[in-house]
Protein backbone atom coordinates (compact mmCIF):
# COMPACT_ATOMS: atom_id res chain seq x y z
CA UNK A 1 0.00 0.00 0.00
CA UNK A 2 1.49 3.36 -0.99
CA UNK A 3 1.54 6.47 1.21
CA UNK A 4 -1.48 8.04 -0.51
CA UNK A 5 -3.60 4.94 -0.04
CA UNK A 6 -2.52 4.69 3.58
CA UNK A 7 -3.31 8.37 4.18
CA UNK A 8 -6.81 8.06 2.71
CA UNK A 9 -7.46 4.77 4.49
CA UNK A 10 -6.54 6.33 7.85
CA UNK A 11 -8.36 9.64 7.30
CA UNK A 12 -11.58 8.38 5.64
CA UNK A 13 -13.85 5.37 5.87
CA UNK A 14 -13.36 4.03 2.34
CA UNK A 15 -14.18 0.64 0.91
CA UNK A 16 -11.41 -1.02 -1.12
CA UNK A 17 -13.28 -0.09 -4.33
CA UNK A 18 -13.64 3.55 -3.25
CA UNK A 19 -9.97 3.70 -2.26
CA UNK A 20 -8.99 2.32 -5.67
CA UNK A 21 -11.31 4.81 -7.41
CA UNK A 22 -9.92 7.89 -5.65
CA UNK A 23 -6.26 6.89 -5.88
CA UNK A 24 -6.63 6.37 -9.63
CA UNK A 25 -7.30 10.11 -9.98
CA UNK A 26 -3.74 10.81 -8.82
CA UNK A 27 -0.55 10.37 -10.80
CA UNK A 28 2.53 9.25 -8.89
CA UNK A 29 5.63 11.23 -9.81
CA UNK A 30 9.24 11.02 -8.75
CA UNK A 31 10.61 14.54 -8.49
CA UNK A 32 14.37 14.92 -8.16
CA UNK A 33 15.79 17.60 -5.87
CA UNK A 34 15.33 21.00 -7.51
CA UNK A 35 12.15 20.15 -9.43
CA UNK A 36 9.92 23.20 -9.83
CA UNK A 37 6.30 22.22 -9.18
CA UNK A 38 4.94 25.68 -9.82
CA UNK A 39 6.34 29.18 -10.12
CA UNK A 40 5.33 32.79 -9.95
CA UNK A 41 3.25 33.85 -12.93
CA UNK A 42 1.77 30.46 -13.80
CA UNK A 43 -1.71 29.17 -13.06
CA UNK A 44 -1.31 26.27 -10.63
CA UNK A 45 -3.24 23.35 -12.10
CA UNK A 46 -2.55 20.63 -9.52
CA UNK A 47 -2.66 19.66 -5.88
CA UNK A 48 0.31 17.58 -4.73
CA UNK A 49 0.30 14.97 -2.01
CA UNK A 50 3.78 14.63 -0.57
CA UNK A 51 4.47 10.99 0.18
CA UNK A 52 8.18 11.47 0.68
CA UNK A 53 10.45 14.48 0.60
CA UNK A 54 10.57 18.18 1.45
CA UNK A 55 9.13 21.06 -0.59
CA UNK A 56 9.99 24.76 -0.34
CA UNK A 57 6.97 27.02 -0.94
CA UNK A 58 8.03 30.67 -1.26
CA UNK A 59 7.52 34.03 -2.92
CA UNK A 60 9.36 37.31 -3.26
CA UNK A 61 8.35 40.46 -1.41
CA UNK A 62 8.25 43.95 -2.92
CA UNK A 63 11.99 44.35 -2.17
CA UNK A 64 12.82 41.22 -4.15
CA UNK A 65 13.67 39.21 -1.01
CA UNK A 66 12.63 35.56 -0.87
CA UNK A 67 10.07 34.78 1.82
CA UNK A 68 9.45 31.18 2.82
CA UNK A 69 5.72 30.50 3.11
CA UNK A 70 6.04 26.86 4.03
CA UNK A 71 8.43 23.96 4.23
CA UNK A 72 6.27 20.94 3.44
CA UNK A 73 7.20 17.52 4.74
CA UNK A 74 4.83 14.67 3.97
CA UNK A 75 2.40 13.27 4.38
CA UNK A 76 0.43 16.37 3.45
CA UNK A 77 -1.05 18.26 0.52
CA UNK A 78 0.53 21.27 -1.17
CA UNK A 79 -0.72 23.78 -3.73
CA UNK A 80 -1.32 27.49 -4.21
CA UNK A 81 -4.97 27.44 -3.14
CA UNK A 82 -5.91 30.76 -4.69
CA UNK A 83 -4.37 29.96 -8.06
CA UNK A 84 -5.72 26.40 -8.09
CA UNK A 85 -9.25 27.38 -7.06
CA UNK A 86 -9.67 30.64 -8.96
CA UNK A 87 -7.38 30.17 -11.95
CA UNK A 88 -5.34 33.26 -11.04
CA UNK A 89 -1.65 33.52 -11.80
CA UNK A 90 0.35 32.45 -8.79
CA UNK A 91 2.51 34.83 -6.81
CA UNK A 92 4.28 31.82 -5.28
CA UNK A 93 6.79 29.18 -6.28
CA UNK A 94 7.36 25.65 -5.01
CA UNK A 95 10.46 23.50 -5.50
CA UNK A 96 11.59 20.15 -4.13
CA UNK A 97 14.46 20.38 -1.63
CA UNK A 98 15.03 16.62 -1.71
CA UNK A 99 14.32 13.81 -4.09
CA UNK A 100 10.58 13.44 -3.56
CA UNK A 101 7.71 11.07 -4.24
CA UNK A 102 4.53 12.98 -4.97
CA UNK A 103 1.01 12.19 -6.05
CA UNK A 104 -0.44 14.79 -8.41
CA UNK A 105 -4.16 15.55 -8.71
CA UNK A 106 -4.68 17.81 -11.72
CA UNK A 107 -7.36 20.49 -11.81
CA UNK A 108 -9.14 18.60 -14.62
CA UNK A 109 -9.30 15.40 -12.55
CA UNK A 110 -10.29 17.37 -9.46
CA UNK A 111 -13.16 19.03 -11.38
CA UNK A 112 -14.23 15.66 -12.83
CA UNK A 113 -14.22 14.16 -9.34
CA UNK A 114 -16.45 16.96 -8.06
CA UNK A 115 -18.92 16.31 -10.88
CA UNK A 116 -19.06 12.53 -10.23
CA UNK A 117 -21.50 12.70 -7.32
CA UNK A 118 -21.97 14.40 -3.96
CA UNK A 119 -19.85 11.86 -2.06
CA UNK A 120 -16.82 12.44 -4.28
CA UNK A 121 -17.45 16.16 -4.47
CA UNK A 122 -17.26 16.33 -0.68
CA UNK A 123 -14.17 14.13 -0.70
CA UNK A 124 -12.38 16.38 -3.22
CA UNK A 125 -13.30 19.47 -1.23
CA UNK A 126 -11.93 17.77 1.88
CA UNK A 127 -8.51 17.63 0.20
CA UNK A 128 -8.59 21.42 -0.19
CA UNK A 129 -9.87 21.83 3.38
CA UNK A 130 -6.93 19.81 4.73
CA UNK A 131 -4.55 22.16 2.91
CA UNK A 132 -6.35 25.17 4.36
CA UNK A 133 -6.41 23.71 7.87
CA UNK A 134 -2.63 23.16 7.70
CA UNK A 135 -2.21 26.83 6.79
CA UNK A 136 -4.47 27.95 9.64
CA UNK A 137 -2.61 25.74 12.12
CA UNK A 138 0.63 27.42 11.05
CA UNK A 139 -0.87 30.87 11.60
CA UNK A 140 -2.05 29.81 15.05
CA UNK A 141 1.42 28.51 15.89
CA UNK A 142 3.03 31.77 14.74
CA UNK A 143 0.68 33.79 16.95
CA UNK A 144 1.00 31.63 20.08
CA UNK A 145 4.61 30.37 20.16
CA UNK A 146 7.96 32.08 20.28
CA UNK A 147 10.45 31.67 17.46
CA UNK A 148 12.53 29.40 19.68
CA UNK A 149 9.52 27.21 20.49
CA UNK A 150 8.64 26.96 16.79
CA UNK A 151 12.25 26.05 15.95
CA UNK A 152 12.32 23.33 18.63
CA UNK A 153 8.99 21.97 17.33
CA UNK A 154 10.47 21.86 13.84
CA UNK A 155 13.56 20.01 15.09
CA UNK A 156 11.42 17.51 16.99
CA UNK A 157 8.64 16.96 14.43
CA UNK A 158 10.37 17.57 11.09
CA UNK A 159 14.06 16.64 11.24
CA UNK A 160 14.13 16.12 7.46
CA UNK A 161 13.27 19.81 6.99
CA UNK A 162 16.12 20.79 9.31
CA UNK A 163 18.51 18.59 7.29
CA UNK A 164 17.26 19.71 3.86
CA UNK A 165 16.44 23.42 4.06
CA UNK A 166 19.02 26.17 4.20
CA UNK A 167 19.44 28.21 7.38
CA UNK A 168 18.14 31.24 5.47
CA UNK A 169 14.98 29.39 4.40
CA UNK A 170 14.34 28.04 7.91
CA UNK A 171 14.84 31.52 9.39
CA UNK A 172 12.43 33.00 6.85
CA UNK A 173 9.89 30.25 7.58
CA UNK A 174 10.14 31.01 11.31
CA UNK A 175 9.91 34.76 10.67
CA UNK A 176 13.32 35.68 12.01
CA UNK A 177 16.82 36.55 10.87
CA UNK A 178 19.61 34.07 10.23
CA UNK A 179 21.54 35.64 13.12
CA UNK A 180 18.68 35.09 15.58
CA UNK A 181 18.24 31.53 14.36
CA UNK A 182 21.98 30.95 14.79
CA UNK A 183 21.74 32.11 18.44
CA UNK A 184 18.72 29.86 19.05
CA UNK A 185 20.51 26.88 17.50
CA UNK A 186 23.67 27.56 19.51
CA UNK A 187 21.67 27.87 22.74
CA UNK A 188 19.83 24.61 22.11
CA UNK A 189 22.64 22.52 20.64
CA UNK A 190 22.85 20.39 23.77
CA UNK A 191 19.20 20.67 24.77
Amino acid sequence: MNALQLFFKESHQLSPDDLHFIVNHFEMISAPKGTILFHEGMVVDAVYFIAEGVLHHFNYNENGEKTTLDLHNGPCFCTDLESFSDGKKSEDSCVTLTDSTLFKLTKDKYDALIKTDVKWSNFAKDIIEKTLIKMLDQLKTVSTKTIEQRYLDLVKNSPLIIQSASVADIASYLGTSRETLHRIRKKNIFA
